[in-house]
């Protein structure tokens, strides 16, 4: 039972760790973004 509950807080964050990551690097940033900027400034 302890093997269970170890292996499945060690999955979790090693998948929080691989999303953080990935993050960082703007693995998930949106490439079209830019042409849309133009309708969110104030000015």
């Amino acid at each position: 039972m302890f093997w269970y509950i170890a292996s499945s807080l060690a999955l979790g964050m090693a998948g929080l760790l691989i999303y953080l990551h990935y993050q960082r690097k703007g693995q998930f940033d949106d490439p079209e973004d830019v042409k849309y900027q133009m309708f969110r400034d104030e000015e």
